[in-house]
């Protein structure tokens, strides 16, 4: 399943561009907040990360910031899990880490 065929239709919040061209990327930080995500969609595999603005690049972060989103294995395909739906579930995820993170700036968390 290529880029093209998946573009993640309920990312629709931000906007994608195309590095490259075996790469996507979506950006999506919330107007007047720090923290929000970017998922790079690349050959087979994605990643979703939680970041602290548009050019942060994260270096073996931690996986409460960033997930590598492989596709399903067989027994994963055979219980109905798709690509997609891997991506969709790390992205919030990584919107919830974004969510505290855009708190603890604000001190609303301590």
């Amino acid at each position: 399943m290529g880029k093209d065929e998946i573009m993640l239709k309920e990312l629709d919040r931000g906007r994608w561009s195309r590095p490259t061209d075996k790469s996507a990327v979506y950006l999506e930080i919330a107007p007047g907040e720090t923290w929000g995500i970017r998922v790079t969609l690349i050959d087979d595999y994605a990643k979703v990360e939680a970041v602290d603005g548009p050019n942060t690049a994260w270096y073996k972060a931690p996986e409460r910031y960033c997930s590598i989103i492989r596709p399903p294995r067989f027994w994963e395909r055979l219980q109905g899990v798709t690509l997609e739906s891997k991506i969709m579930s790390a992205v919030h995820e990584k919107r919830l880490v974004a969510q505290e993170e855009n708190a603890r700036l604000r001190g609303e968390l301590e």
